[in-house]
């Protein structure tokens, strides 16, 4: 009887002591996770904020009057697009406020959107305390201004390998623009008996029950009892062009 007794004891103070280190290394996998979590989110919002002012520096280009601020502007786009805002308040110092884009060039002088994000990551570890790391992610795009007519034809090859396209989730073409209105469908509401005599079927994915209204897209064959249904919001995934063997969207291609 004494030698179990004894035996219990061990066991109690070995448990003790794992527990705690299990949790303690539970815990820190969980805070890298999402320190990676947030530095794709920041890095997916850059890309999408360097399109845009790819896009913007062509009217400053045509309309050399136009004198509005380039950093508040990509400030301002970068807030719109980036997505988890919750998560990078909770893990970037000052927030989302504490992004900052200083050192960029919205164009430098080669005509390219040389994005430069940094940012500071903070995380606070029972015991041990706070540790805080910088993060850098460098975007460089190419401005929709144009090319000289002395340019070679190398030179635009080169260029058109490297700029950013929009690929979706098992989607058969590549987009050159994120606002590509086939990756983002018009949805709209309408009531169910409308739905039904439009010969649009219950998408088998909804999970909630039926009411007075649904919604469905003007492609679509289905009706959704959800707006925020997954076969209504696609997964994009931006590349390099020379990353992509699809052939160009026959929409948003037009115009490139």
């Amino acid at each position: 009887m004494y030698v179990l007794k004894n035996n219990k004891g061990s066991s109690t103070l070995e448990a003790s002591i794992v527990l705690p280190l299990f949790l303690f290394f539970l815990l820190f996998f969980i805070y890298i996770s999402n320190i990676y979590t947030v530095k794709g989110v920041i890095y997916e919002g850059a890309v999408e904020t360097a399109e845009y002012m790819a896009e913007y520096a062509y009217l400053t280009d045509c309309f050399e009057d136009v004198k509005i601020a380039d950093y508040p502007m990509a400030k301002v786009k970068f807030l719109e697009y980036v997505d988890e805002k919750a998560l990078l308040d909770k893990y970037v110092v000052a927030g989302r406020n504490g992004i900052s884009f200083l050192g960029s060039q919205l164009p430098d002088e080669d005509g390219y959107i040389d994005l430069k994000v940094t940012y500071f990551v903070h995380v606070d570890v029972p015991i041990l305390g706070r540790f805080k790391h910088m993060f850098r992610e460098h975007i460089r795009q190419k401005a929709y201004v144009g090319l000289s007519s002395d340019k070679s034809e190398k030179a635009d090859k080169q260029d058109d390998d490297s700029r950013i396209v929009y690929v979706a989730k098992d989607g058969v073409v590549y987009h050159e623009s994120r606002s590509c209105t086939y990756l983002m469908p018009d949805v709209r509401s309408c009531s169910l008996n409308a739905a039904k005599l439009k010969g649009y079927g219950k998408c088998r994915y909804c999970k909630g029950a039926v009411s007075g209204t649904v919604y469905v897209t003007a492609d679509g064959e289905k009706y959704h009892t959800s707006r925020n249904c997954s076969r209504l919001r696609r997964t994009v995934y931006s590349k390099r062009k020379s990353e992509v063997t699809l052939p160009p969207c026959s929409k948003c291609g037009k115009n490139h």
